[in-house]
């Protein structure tokens, strides 16, 4: 009798465990590129406002390289709790698998998707000493200068970098690729002269303007940002082309339904604080806030829409 009421009181000890109302503990949001970009502006403003919505500390971990690869690996390897969550982008989801060998997981398998914050466009950019005033006399003096001119990108298959190539594939220019772990040490090399161009999200570019160090030409949007008015679109002068990419949360798959979902339900109220919108858009972002399965959708028609681009670029991370 007393080895049954010892195994009857483990049990309810251990039902009340698992029992424990979640969160229980910090949270972790990996992010696969460095501190300052545009990943990590967002994923800073989502821990502050999930560490006041969930009464828990979200803490912001940055995990650069391999275009998101080690900071994928990171979360896959920690348990489907909702505790450990991705900050990824469209490269991380969509665009690197088709490029890095080393991807030898399906992303949209492994990962659940929880919200999408918002989307942003690219802004071409150049360094204020290239004797450049526009995209068309960038695209005449790349073709004067075939392989010459240089630009950078967050990484080799990001989308910094595939929204450069798709741009120079369009123009019909040749320039070098310069790959970088992230967009900041990108755009410190651009505003130091080391690189001519660089195909940066608008958090990046608009703080920089003051100085006058770089030149925007153009938006990879299909209409001018509301922060660059009298910054071109690419479409203007190529009909047609339009390149962005968004940032959002995911999860490791198997995460509890009800934890998703109450991630995604506070994460949506962002968009009711005025203040968190405004910091958003301020970094070049259109907020979005679509949810679990709307999101997963896009996910998949992104990876068939982009699939098709790069199986036949020859652009390879390995």
């Amino acid at each position: 009798m007393r080895r049954v009421i010892t195994g009857v009181a483990l049990a309810l000890f251990a039902a009340c465990g698992h029992a424990q109302p979640w969160p229980a503990k910090p949270i972790n949001i990996v992010v696969p590129f460095g501190a300052g970009g545009n990943t990590d502006a967002i994923a800073r403003l989502t821990a502050i406002h999930l560490t006041k919505a969930l009464n828990t500390p979200v803490v912001v971990e940055n995990k650069p390289g391999a275009a998101g690869l080690v900071a994928a690996r990171q979360v896959l390897a920690a348990p489907a709790d909702g505790y450990t969550l991705f900050m990824a982008s469209a490269t991380q989801m969509v665009t690197a698998p088709f490029v890095s060998a080393s991807y030898n997981f399906d992303p949209v398998k492994e990962f659940a998707p929880v919200v999408n914050i918002g989307a942003n466009a690219f802004v071409i950019t150049t360094k204020a000493s290239l004797p450049v005033k526009n995209l068309s006399e960038l695209v005449a003096l790349a073709k004067a200068q075939p392989g010459k001119l240089t630009y950078g990108s967050g990484g080799t298959g990001s989308l910094t970098h595939l929204s450069a190539y798709m741009f120079t594939r369009r123009a019909e220019i040749d320039m070098m690729h310069i790959p970088y772990k992230g967009g900041a040490p990108a755009m410190t090399d651009l505003l130091g002269g080391v690189i001519d161009m660089y195909s940066a999200s608008p958090s990046e570019v608009i703080p920089q303007l003051a100085g006058g160090k770089i030149r925007p030409l153009a938006v990879s949007s299909g209409a001018r940002l509301k922060d660059l008015p009298n910054v071109p679109t690419i479409a203007e002068t190529y009909p047609g082309h339009e390149v962005s990419t968004w940032n959002g949360l995911l999860a490791k798959a198997g995460t509890p339904a009800e934890v998703l979902d109450r991630i995604a339900a506070e994460v949506v109220k962002m968009k009711h604080d005025p203040a968190m919108v405004q910091k958003l858009e301020e970094a070049g972002v259109v907020p979005q806030f679509t949810t679990r399965v709307a999101f997963g959708a896009q996910i998949q028609r992104e990876v068939a829409t982009w699939g098709k681009v790069l199986k036949n670029s020859g652009i390879s991370v390995d």
